[in-house]
């Protein structure tokens, strides 16, 4: 197969990407969980500490994508749509002086990059397959 130099470099950036999402994963967990507690309460704290946990014992991001898109939708706040629901009601609570507001936007974007380069990643492994 016949690879266009444009496309080699994409694949490389996107393994890339996705190894530092690995790496931030085991790295800074406790402020994806400490994240997640602020805008989720309990539940959420305990579905994140569960991703954790997995990559810490060597899960790689991949066997928690549906974790981490989860949680990546409660980070961009999407679960506040419904001015009634949990996460609604703290989310008005947060002090945006809390130094976890401004860890809950950086795992935002953490796991949006992420996100992104496994899916990248994906299609890439999907072409070379095909």
């Amino acid at each position: 197969m016949k690879y266009a130099t444009k496309d080699m470099r994409t694949a490389l950036q996107a393994a890339n990407t996705r190894r530092e999402f690995a790496t931030w994963l085991l790295a800074d967990a406790d402020q994806l969980v400490s994240a997640t507690q602020l805008l989720g309460g309990d539940p959420w704290e305990r579905r994140a500490a569960r991703v954790a946990n997995a990559i810490a014992n060597a899960a790689e991001p991949e066997e928690v994508e549906t974790d981490l898109r989860a949680l990546h939708r409660l980070l961009t706040l999407e679960f506040t749509n419904d001015l009634n629901s949990p996460e609604a009601a703290l989310f008005f609570d947060v002090d945006p002086d809390d130094p976890r507001a401004d860890d809950a936007r950086i795992c935002a974007e953490a796991l949006e990059r992420g996100l992104a380069a496994l899916k990248m990643v994906r299609a890439f492994a999907i072409r070379e397959v095909a």
